[in-house]
């Protein structure tokens, strides 16, 4: 999610259309899938958590797709669609979502602080943006590193939770 936002800030890419979340599998389906037990509360909370976290992401993608590869300030239409993106960010609260699990506090916690982070560098794009800063995409810098590093300690704790599964060992190196 911290990616998108990182991307404003790095050398321009090229991005295609958004990818549709619809097309992957929930989190808690990657997780039975790698062999570990959810209870429906856990798997539930984990889907929530995912649906909302979409709704950060998306407006990013398109902030980062509006953007492009030249930097400046955007042409009128483009920099009210982007301002559009922007205000959907804002208008989320980062403080929603699920109520979770004991065992998942230190996630929320996590996501949470991702999300206000998000919010934080969505608002310095805004203001930079309406004033014409031609560097308007250098200004929440910080506010995204710090959601970027939210989100690696939320994976993190995640593969604490969930250690992905070890590859069978080859027998040809078990071979003298």
């Amino acid at each position: 999610m911290a990616l998108a936002a990182l991307l404003l800030t790095a050398q321009p890419i090229a991005f295609a259309q958004q990818p549709d979340p619809s097309q992957f599998p929930t989190i808690s389906e990657v997780i039975r899938q790698a062999g570990h037990s959810l209870s429906d509360a856990e798997a539930a909370y984990l889907d929530a958590e995912q649906q909302l976290q979409i709704q950060w992401v998306s407006p990013l993608y398109q902030v980062v797709a509006l953007a492009g590869p030249e930097g400046g300030v955007p042409d009128a239409d483009t920099q009210a669609a982007i301002r559009a993106e922007l205000e959907k960010i804002l208008a989320l609260d980062p403080n929603a979502g699920p109520t979770p699990p004991p065992q998942y506090q230190r996630l929320r916690e996590l996501a949470v602080g991702q999300r206000q982070a998000l919010r934080r560098a969505a608002q310095a794009w805004l203001t930079a943006l309406q004033a014409g800063d031609p560097d308007w995409r250098q200004r929440g810098t910080a506010d995204a590193q710090v959601a970027q590093q939210q989100l690696e300690a939320w994976a993190a704790e995640m593969v604490a939770l969930y250690p992905p599964p070890q590859p069978p060992e080859s027998t040809a190196q078990n071979q003298p």
